[in-house]
């Protein structure tokens, strides 16, 4: 089951509208925009959107949500990024960049 399903649309407008402002939003912004926990569960609802968002051939829009603690994704490839590897590291930093270009 995927946690706040029913908040999906509303998590991607908020994510386009970041990336056309070329700005990433903290898990903490972005639960409270939404009335979610800062704490999530965000993976599921997460992922389901990176899933749909690959597939249609975009560049992965949930790396805008970011950990106030590294400026990163908590996860980077489906994979924790607590404390993110160099590898996932550069990854986040250039689909960022991917997102934006696409947006702007």
């Amino acid at each position: 089951m995927v946690t706040y399903l029913w908040q999906k649309d509303a998590i991607v407008r908020v994510l386009h509208d970041r990336a056309k402002q070329r700005r990433t939003i903290f898990y903490s912004e972005l639960g409270a925009t939404l009335g979610i926990p800062a704490q999530g569960p965000w993976k599921p609802i997460l992922d389901e959107i990176s899933r749909e968002e690959t597939a249609a051939g975009r560049p992965d829009i949930t790396y805008l949500v970011v950990s106030k603690t590294t400026n990163l994704p908590g996860q980077i490839g489906f994979t924790a990024a607590k404390p993110p590897s160099a590898d996932q590291t550069k990854r986040a930093l250039e689909t960022i960049e991917a997102v934006f270009e696409h947006y702007s």
